[in-house]
């Protein structure tokens, strides 16, 4: 009798669990996706992250333009665009001394996205917390469309990645037609200054370096294998530069009056000639989705004569 009891009483549990009342409708999952990340960890995943860390500006301009914006959950102080960017909560400024991993499991994602090179050191710890983490951070325009298609891939985003990069492509295509137009005996010789102190500049395997190559600038400092080297005000004089190009911000707001009232550089071409120019710094220090924005910029800053000749451009 008691056995019949609690057979009836399952029975009833059973049938009461099928009732009509509405139900919540299931997210989307992803099939089995696996990726490789930049320090050469393969991860798979088996449902589309639905919450997201950003641990850099250009990665968070990333998510926002291929649609997943609304998943980032945390990023840095410096993700400041598009302006939907401002009011994801803050995980730290940037810097590894700066981000707070109790702050980042706070927000409980179940993706930390983190440059490969400056983050390192969180990717073991998070990852034993059961908190995947891909480690990003192109340093060129190929990586660049590479890292968008991969997290397009991972978010469900293949066709937003793809129309991202196809567009960026196509306006890449143009601007470099255009450049193509310049004669060889018009390249003008660039410096560009990263930072300020330590002065810093930029090389050839840099992607401010592929930016002046692309722009058909001469970097005076192409002979360097280091990707932001180190360089002495000497050297830049002794290289005598016809253009002198910088980001808007280093630590503050950069002017023009101060490159141009730099103690020694008065022999500078391009001091004697006033062809100094400043570039978003936003844009040219990110290697993100606006890229094009600023080489568009750094072009037009150095051939203004020949932007306005070339036919057909929209610089």
């Amino acid at each position: 009798m008691t056995q019949n009891v609690i057979i009836l009483s399952l029975l009833l549990a059973i049938l009461g669990c099928h009732d009509h009342s509405p139900q919540m409708p299931t997210p989307p999952t992803a099939a089995s996706v696996v990726v490789v990340d930049r320090l050469d960890r393969e991860l798979r995943f088996e449902a589309i992250p639905r919450r997201i860390v950003s641990l850099s500006p250009s990665t968070t301009e990333l998510l926002f333009a291929i649609g997943a914006g609304p998943q980032v959950v945390g990023a840095t102080k410096h993700c400041n665009y598009p302006d939907a960017a401002t009011a994801v909560p803050r995980v730290g400024a940037g810097t590894l001394e700066s981000i707070s991993r109790e702050t980042i499991l706070s927000s409980q994602p179940d993706l930390v996205l983190c440059k490969w090179d400056t983050h390192q050191p969180l990717v073991d710890p998070l990852t034993r917390l059961g908190i995947p983490v891909i480690a990003i951070g192109p340093e060129n325009l190929q990586a660049l469309f590479q890292e968008a298609r991969l997290l397009g891939k991972v978010l469900g985003r293949e066709s937003e990645a793809d129309a991202l990069v196809n567009s960026m492509t196509t306006r890449l295509d143009h601007v470099t037609s255009l450049v193509e137009q310049i004669p060889p005996r018009e390249r003008r010789s660039v410096f560009y200054e990263v930072w300020d102190d330590p002065l810093m500049t930029a090389g050839p395997n840099s992607f401010i370096g592929e930016l002046l190559t692309l722009g058909g600038m001469q970097n005076i400092f192409a002979d360097t294998s280091v990707r932001y080297p180190k360089v002495s005000s000497e050297v830049v004089v002794h290289r005598n530069p016809e253009v002198i190009l910088a980001p808007s911000t280093h630590a503050d707001q950069v002017s023009v009056q101060q490159l141009l009232s730099r103690q020694g550089w008065s022999e500078i071409a391009a001091i004697r000639e006033q062809q100094v120019y400043l570039i978003d710094g936003d844009q040219v220090s990110r290697c993100g989705p606006r890229l094009i924005d600023a080489l568009e910029q750094m072009i037009t800053a150095v051939y203004p004569d020949q932007v306005v000749m070339m036919k057909g451009s929209d610089l």
